[in-house]
């Protein structure tokens, strides 16, 4: 029997975090967040109150999409708010956080043309990548 093969899972999303309501910055950007959270809150996953707001727009595309697809998915739809976006980025930290899932037996290699990266610092965007190597019974398949 043979093993099934592993894939690749990526996913990216755009994080907001800094003072203020989660609900004010919605408002703020005229788009509804993905998840959102504000300080105080319970986190669900540990039962402590969370640290700081937070606001998180999901690219939307399934995780087997390339990560350059979720990146351009968000730049474009991000480009929409683009004043918006500028007038928050002296008081708040935004982010394009990208994150993968690899099999052991492959790598991780990440690469952002120049469009990319010019876009995303017109937006005042920084980006973080997170890379996890999982086992075969930790992969989806």
């Amino acid at each position: 029997m043979s093993e099934p093969s592993l894939k690749p899972r990526e996913f990216a999303y755009v994080r907001i975090t800094g003072p203020g309501t989660h609900e004010a910055l919605t408002e703020r950007l005229r788009v509804e967040p993905s998840e959102a959270w504000n300080a105080g809150d319970v986190n669900p996953k540990n039962g402590l109150p969370r640290r700081s707001m937070c606001w998180r727009l999901k690219s939307g595309r399934d995780d087997t999409r390339s990560l350059e697809e979720h990146i351009r998915f968000l730049l474009v739809g991000l480009s929409l708010r683009a004043s918006e976006l500028r007038e928050l980025w002296v008081d708040y930290d935004l982010t394009i956080q990208c994150v993968g899932y690899y099999p052991r037996s492959s790598g991780s290699g990440m690469h952002f043309d120049r469009e990319v990266v010019r876009q995303a610092a017109q937006l005042g965007l920084a980006i973080d990548c997170d890379h996890y190597f999982v086992d075969d019974h930790d992969h989806d398949g």
